[in-house]
Formats: structure tokens, sequence, C-alpha cells
């Protein structure tokens, strides 16, 4: 299971201009590492990744079960999970059906606070912390349990129906993604 310290720093290392750290401190404080489990209360951090094809300019998206809305890959933490990067990679493979992700972010792109409808059962406000991938629109996607359907969908034709925060959000997280890409490139080389 993911440590306190381990979330605290990767949330640290998120960009400050989302404006949700405060939040995030704000929880690990009050609540401490029951932050990380789902079942320790009805807000918790969860952990998301926005699969990404930057040569068509296309984003990976699924239409989520319970919301019956488009949104990015993601969901709550796992034991099995040792940080927030790996279960955004472990939920991104699990609810895409992609195995091959040919570059995934080392730290977050965003953090996001969002307030959850009935359907979501106990869970009532989800501190999400999103990480990106990149894959090709030539991989095929498989609909796991957790969605309703996962297509590729070009950035200037973007389903109707997405998450309402996405409307704005997903060309600012598509941008990040690249963005990130380009910083761990430099990093690296």
């Amino acid at each position: 299971m993911i440590r306190l310290d381990t979330a605290r720093a990767e949330v640290g290392a998120a960009p400050t201009a989302t404006g949700f750290t405060r939040d995030f401190d704000h929880l690990f404080s009050t609540v401490g590492d029951a932050a990380l489990r789902r079942d320790a209360g009805g807000e918790h951090v969860t952990a998301s990744c926005l699969v990404i094809d930057p040569d068509t300019e296309s984003v990976l998206l699924n239409r989520h079960r319970k919301a019956d809305l488009w949104g990015q890959f993601g969901g709550h933490l796992e034991p099995e999970d040792d940080s927030l990067c790996s279960a955004a990679h472990r939920e991104a493979t699990e609810e895409s059906g992609l195995s091959n992700l040919s570059w995934f972010s080392p730290t977050p792109i965003d953090l996001h606070v969002h307030d959850l409808s009935a359907s979501f059962g106990a869970c009532e406000r989800h501190f999400d912390v999103v990480f990106a991938a990149f894959a090709s629109v030539n991989q095929a996607p498989t609909v796991s349990a957790e969605s309703l359907a996962v297509k590729w969908f070009p950035l200037t034709s973007l389903p109707a129906s997405l998450m309402p925060d996405l409307v704005v959000r997903l060309p600012k997280l598509y941008r990040a993604a690249v963005e990130s890409r380009q910083v761990s490139d430099i990093n690296r080389g």
C-alpha cells in the first residue's frame, strides 16, 4: 500500500497552478493515511491517467459505467500499489486494455478535487492525482467491466457527454501531457 509520505511527495511534484494543492494538504493533515483508502471515508485520493497519441492529437477515453460519461482512466488505490504513479499506470492498463504504453509521466500533470453523485455509493469526493501516458491510435483498446465503452477521439472532436469538468480541462491536460514528456526527455538526455 502507498505510504503517506510517498503520496505527499508525488502530490508535491504536481504543477502548483492547479489550485488544489492546499486541499490535498488539508486532507492529508486531517485524516492521515486513511486518505489513501476508499474504505476509510467518503473523501479519499484516487489516481488517474490521460492516455494520448501526440502524433494524431487524440485522446483515449472511457465511458464510465457509474457516471455514464466520458473521462480519463482512473480509480481507487489498491493494496498492491506502491505509489500514486503505479496506481495510475495500473488503472490505465486495466481499463484501456492497452499493455504497451510507450511513455508514462514520472510525475503528475494535474491535481483535481471533485464531488460525486449518489451513483458512486459511499464515495462523496475524490482527490484525483492525474498522470499521463502515450499510446498509438493504432492500438485497439478493450472495454473493462468498469466501462461502457473505450474509444479514441481527436482533440478537435470530443464527445458531447464528457465529465463536466473535462470540457475545459481536457485540452489543458493534453498540453500538460505533451509538455511533461518534453521535460522528461530533457531531464533524461
